[in-house]
């Protein structure tokens, strides 16, 4: 709707004001007016804006009645505003616009209105919506008296010096402004009397139904003189206040209704002294009885009606006196300020949030006041809510907190920093408050000097660090470098304690320690002045800067000669305690590089034991998977969850028990078989009952090969890198025999249990060769802590028919092998993290030694035991 105000205002009605001036929403109205918030476009100025919608009435005039009574209705409206234009005076409506009209609408502008007097009563014609303002406002008997004390000042105004009936006193015509001042308006049939030579106009009051009645006088509240005796006077007005006075204290009935009639008007006009007051303050009575009257020489003058005792009370009279404080004299006014703090309990809240403090911010332009004015606008800005607070209070006060003469301006708003706290952000009380503690720590007074460093360290909670280190923080070191008082000094170092958990490092040791380290005076008090401020830096301070900045300068100024025995005390307890904790974090210090170096140590001298530990892993689980088969087979080299680790059988630390069991093979001429035989998870060779059997490799030529088995091929499963086979669980008895050395190579080999092939020692000789040709040990799994060779089938011969199985020793050489007693030289697979030592074989043995000519055997030293190498062992080949 604002929206298409404006647009009316701009195009179709072209008057100024609406031009100039922003549209806000609709505040008030009063009859036929239409009140909105209006802001200047050019200087933000505030207004209220009038305006007169000519469609209300167009349309209604136009059927069957005369041009000129919408004209009468346009001048009544116009006379209103340009009589206000004429008259000044604070209590009547100010006009800030003329009045303008165009082909829609007739407009003026006048000072900021709350609503009107009629809206207050509940009368809310031609408003819409109702503003929450105006519906829950409910009038104070004080602002009654404060209100009806200003209307008869500008009746008396408008009686005694402009000369001017105002001829329709109605609520319409009472304005209520945003401070709580009543203001008159509704001038629209005033008639000026300060003529005396001409004849006084008079116009009888004939009510015409075609013209609204705002735009006609009010039965109501006119005097019996004007309708029955023709008679226009000043006295008229009084008679109309009456009325008025009675409707606002019967929530806008008015003492007699006439509904407009001249006939129901004599009627109520004989019975006029039949009319109850009982429901109006007391001293009221008498003030009725004398307005309220059948003939005009009866009632009191507005002078008169100020001066009666319904206005004999300390509160109006306050009211009366702010009004004419400008007239006060200085002795006055200040007498008048240091009282009022005891009066402004007894206000409503509403009076001194809109009357009293806007009146009170006024007068803070007289510096010489501010120390009485202040302390009362502080007091009433304690009801205010924050935002208020901020616009109504703070701002205007800004300019006061550089004010240091008299500095009793200065010392009464640092005495309510914690009103500003409680009622602004943290960012305003930076950017705003903050400002009168940097001026107070900048005057030369001692008494502003002492109270802003005892108010500081109560704000210290809310300061941020930036705040303290770069705007806070050098003006209180200034200070504390260019005082010559003793007093300011100790107070300064309490005021810097209460800033230390605000200060950074940096700020500590380059700037706080060599400024106390400074300190020349040996007072005691300032001596244990300085000890607090040490010992709050040492609270949280770093071990480094105690033990190296604070701690030696306590011992310097704990033997200045002038403490005493209790004083001195108080340096060593402190001392001790500093002490104490430098030696408790640096201990702890010490212990933490301690344990990282131990544990840094062990790491690196034991990660291999730690690597191959045995650590229970479910990697089906961890991986997400079933356990299912991979290229069709399921393996079998993991059991309960742990995986065997094999490694390098060649390597050559000592610790290795496979080394130790290669050296005890090579020595041992015994035929013993040892009992519950084990395989050494770092061998390559099955320890059982019956002896000892290789483990069945891959063949040399492929890693994705298959192994050619005789017999049932049903059970002879395909073997690659990427497969396993099945277990079984028989053992071997016997040392498998070698085939002569005439016999074929290409035989296949068998899947018995009793005889191995000898590709398996070519494939030794090869891995012992090349270090990157690994065994697979895919084809074993450990069965109850036992592990066995793969097979799928039972005894039968390892070589083909071909093979003679009498042709060399190879049998017997395995036989002595496998006679081990069953002594320290057995092992525990399950102890899987083992380095093999280096292996000694016996002289004949299988596993010989490399000769460094490459021409066979190395038979030297023929009887004894050798040490081999892992690049020197190779496999016997019955057939090189």
């Amino acid at each position: 709707m604002f929206q298409q105000v404006k647009t009316v205002v701009s195009y179709v009605a072209g008057t100024s004001t609406l031009r100039q001036y922003d549209l806000g929403e609709q505040v008030a109205s009063a009859g036929l007016w239409k009140i909105y918030t209006g802001t200047k476009k050019t200087t933000g100025q505030k207004v209220a804006v009038f305006m007169f919608e000519k469609k209300i009435i167009d349309n209604p005039l136009r059927k069957g009645y005369d041009r000129k009574e919408t004209e009468k209705v346009y001048a009544v409206l116009k006379k209103e505003a340009s009589q206000l234009s004429r008259l000044r005076h604070p209590s009547l409506l100010e006009v800030v616009e003329a009045v303008e009209e165009s082909r829609t609408v007739i407009t003026f502008a006048t000072e900021p209105v709350l609503a009107s007097l009629s809206n207050l009563l509940g009368n809310y014609d031609n408003l819409s919506p109702i503003p929450d303002d105006i519906k829950t406002f409910d009038m104070d008997e004080l602002e009654i008296q404060k209100g009806l004390l200003q209307v008869g000042k500008g009746l008396q105004f408008c009686h005694n010096d402009a000369k001017i009936v105002h001829s329709n006193l109605v609520p319409e015509a009472i304005f209520v402004n945003a401070k709580g001042d009543w203001k008159i308006g509704g001038f629209g049939f005033s008639t000026f009397l300060n003529n005396s030579d001409s004849p006084v106009p008079y116009e009888y009051p004939d009510y015409d139904v075609r013209i609204p009645s705002y735009a006609q006088k009010n039965y109501d509240y006119m005097a019996p003189e004007y309708v029955l005796d023709e008679n226009l006077d000043f006295a008229n007005d009084m008679f109309a206040l009456g009325c008025l006075i009675y409707t606002v204290h019967s929530h806008g009935k008015p003492p007699m209704e006439s509904h407009n009639s001249g006939r129901t008007y004599r009627k109520n006009i004989d019975n006029i002294s039949s009319i109850n007051y009982n429901h109006l303050p007391y001293h009221l009575h008498e003030v009725m009885f004398n307005l309220i009257t059948r003939y005009p020489s009866q009632r009191m003058t507005a002078v008169e009606f100020q001066s009666s005792k319904y206005f004999d009370n300390v509160l109006v009279s306050t009211v009366k006196f702010f009004e004419s404080f400008p007239e006060k004299s200085a002795d006055d006014k200040a007498n008048f300020m240091k009282g009022l703090i005891r009066i402004l309990p007894q206000f409503p809240e509403r009076v001194l949030v809109r009357k009293i403090l806007p009146s009170l911010l006024q007068e803070i332009k007289d510096h010489s006041l501010l120390a009485f004015t202040l302390p009362n606008i502080f007091y009433i800005a304690q009801k205010l809510p924050p935002n208020d607070f901020c616009e109504k209070v703070l701002n205007p006060l800004k300019p006061v907190f550089s004010v240091s003469e008299p500095m009793q301006n200065m010392i009464t708003c640092l005495d309510n920093i914690d009103l500003f706290q409680q009622k602004t952000s943290s960012y305003i009380f930076k950017e705003d408050v903050m400002p009168l503690i940097y001026h107070a720590l900048e005057v030369t007074s001692p008494a502003i000097q002492d109270k802003v460093l005892k108010v500081i360290p109560t704000i210290a909670d809310s300061l941020d660090i930036s705040t303290v280190k770069v705007s806070l923080f050098p003006r209180i070191q200034n200070l504390f470098v260019h005082t010559t008082i003793l007093s300011i000094k100790i107070t300064t170092l309490i005021c810097l304690q209460s800033l230390i958990k605000l200060l950074d490092n940096f700020t500590i040791t380059e700037k706080l320690i060599p400024l106390l380290k400074g300190i020349k005076t040996k007072e005691p008090s300032v001596m244990i002045s300085t000890l607090s401020v040490f010992e709050e830096m040492g609270k949280n301070g770093e071990k480094d800067v105690i033990a190296t900045e604070i701690i030696p300068q306590l011992w310097r100024l704990s033997i200045v000669p002038t403490l005493n025995l209790q004083q001195f005390q108080k340096f060593m307890n402190v001392i001790k305690k500093l002490s104490t904790k430098v030696e408790q974090d640096h201990s702890r210090q010490l212990q933490d590089i301690r344990t990282i170096e131990d544990n840094t140590k062990k790491f690196v001298e034991g990660g291999k034991d730690n690597y191959n530990d045995k650590v229970p892993v479910d990697f089906e689980k961890l991986v997400g998977s079933s356990g299912g088969a991979i290229n069709g087979s399921t393996s079998s080299s993991i059991s309960n969850g742990a995986i065997e680790s094999l490694p390098d059988p060649f390597d050559t630390p000592s610790n290795n028990r496979v080394s130790e069991f290669m050296t005890a093979l090579g020595s041992s001429n015994m035929n013993s078989t040892t009992s519950n035989g084990r395989l050494s998870s770092s061998s390559d060779f099955f320890i059982t009952e019956g002896g000892i059997a290789p483990i069945s490799p891959k063949p040399r030529n492929s890693l994705n090969s298959t192994n050619s088995f005789a017999g049932n091929k049903a059970n002879s499963p395909r073997q690659s890198i990427n497969s396993h086979s099945a277990i079984s669980t028989s053992s071997f008895n016997t040392i498998p025999s070698l085939p002569p050395p005439n016999s074929s190579k290409t035989g296949t080999l068998s899947t018995t249990s009793n005889s191995i092939s000898s590709s398996l020692f070519n494939s030794i000789a090869a891995t012992s060769r090349n270090p990157q040709q690994n065994f697979d040990y895919s084809n074993t799994i450990n069965t109850k802590n036992t592990i066995q060779p793969l097979s799928s089938n039972t005894s039968s011969n390892l070589y083909s028919s071909n093979t003679n199985s009498n042709a060399t020793s190879f049998n017997s050489q395995f036989n002595s092998m496998s006679s081990l007693q069953n002594n320290n030289n057995t092992f525990d697979t399950n102890k899987t993290n083992y380095i093999p030592s280096q292996p000694i074989f016996n002289n004949g043995s299988i596993l010989q030694p490399i000769s460094s000519n490459k021409s066979g055997l190395n038979n030297n030293n023929s009887g004894t035991n050798q040490k081999i190498s892992k690049g020197d062992l190779t496999m016997f080949d019955p057939y090189s």
